[in-house]
């Protein structure tokens, strides 16, 4: 690369932070005044067609609704998966970073009136569950394949679960050009985001894969894309949270890992964690968001006891790891 394309200022401040002036160049994603504007769309506009293929798994669906809009409806093959995906976007909101992540609301599939009245002879040959309850996500067109940046290209020659990722620390960053340390910032939350919500469905789920395959890692990365503007988009994220957090024995020996290989944060974000750590109230606080923003909130329900508990230990968890960080850029 060029000198010409080297970014011209430090890109990390106190040693954990990435710099605002590097934050500014990342490439917006879905604004707060575009999201509740489709959400209203979305939530008022009737399902005019289902149409197979775009949206995962068979069971899925691209609608097209009334307003001209498009979106993907998941059903999924157990209701904690949709729970895991709404909960998850609510998280994102709690944490800063929901402009990654497509607008997204729920839906009851009522094949004899309503939002779905126009459908239902699709609706028969879809198997859906009369009744049941179903995300919209809007459908973001001229999205493309997101390989996984030099940080997370694991080494060959190692079992999957012990093999060593390179850190992404302050030092670790000379010679990167602008266009590599703006996605870099928008990986460092992702990963933050995977590890709290214990999400398997995307650069773990790569890990594992190396076992098998060693070049994994420069495949297209799952529930991954980049849209037009360069901005990444934090795609089905249904694996978080509920079906995450039953399956934590095993897949933490890969998103622990993952996580303490990322040593420079956001601030906003990690402020938030911060504070979540501090009232301890990490679960009460999705769930008033979740409340508050989906109408449907109370059909699908929250999470467990349980699950509340291990979401703040994943809180307490990151907090501890970027003070970790911080402590090690400090040293002498």
């Amino acid at each position: 690369m060029g000198a010409e394309e080297q970014f011209p200022f430090l890109p990390v401040r106190g040693g954990v932070f990435w710099s605002q002036t590097l934050e500014a160049q990342v490439p917006p994603g879905f604004s707060a005044e575009e999201t509740a504007s489709w959400l209203r769309a979305a939530r008022e506009a009737r399902v005019v067609s289902l149409e197979r293929g775009g949206c995962g798994r068979s069971s899925n669906r691209l609608a097209r609704l009334s307003d001209g809009s498009r979106a993907c409806v998941r059903y999924g093959i157990n209701p904690e998966q949709i729970q895991g995906e709404a909960l998850s976007y609510h998280l994102a909101g709690l944490l800063g970073i929901q402009e990654r992540l497509p607008p997204l609301t729920l839906s009851r599939v009522e094949a004899r009136g309503g939002q779905w009245a126009e459908v239902r002879d699709e609706l028969r040959g879809s198997h859906w569950a009369e009744g049941a309850v179903v995300s919209l996500a809007r459908w973001v067109d001229n999205l493309t394949d997101v390989v996984a940046p030099a940080p997370w290209q694991a080494e060959a020659g190692a079992p999957a679960a012990g093999r060593r990722l390179q850190p992404l620390a302050a030092g670790e960053l000379r010679g990167l050009s602008q266009t590599q340390l703006v996605e870099l910032v928008q990986w460092s939350d992702l990963i933050l985001f995977d590890y709290l919500t214990a999400n398997f469905d995307r650069l773990v789920s790569n890990l594992f894969s190396l076992q098998w395959d060693p070049r994994v890692m420069h495949r297209a990365t799952s529930n991954l894309q980049r849209a037009p503007n360069g901005g990444l988009v934090f795609l089905d994220n249904e694996a978080g949270l509920v079906h995450g957090y039953r399956l934590l024995a095993m897949w933490d020996k890969y998103n622990e890992p993952l996580l303490r290989s990322v040593c420079v944060f956001r601030e906003a974000t990690a402020q938030r964690v911060r504070e979540l750590h501090r009232l301890r109230n990490a679960a009460s606080e999705l769930l008033r968001l979740y409340r508050t923003r989906e109408p449907l909130a109370e059909i699908l329900g929250f999470l467990s006891d349980q699950q509340a508990q291990l979401l703040q230990e994943r809180i307490d968890f990151v907090h501890k790891h970027i003070l970790h960080c911080k402590a090690k850029a400090a040293a002498p």
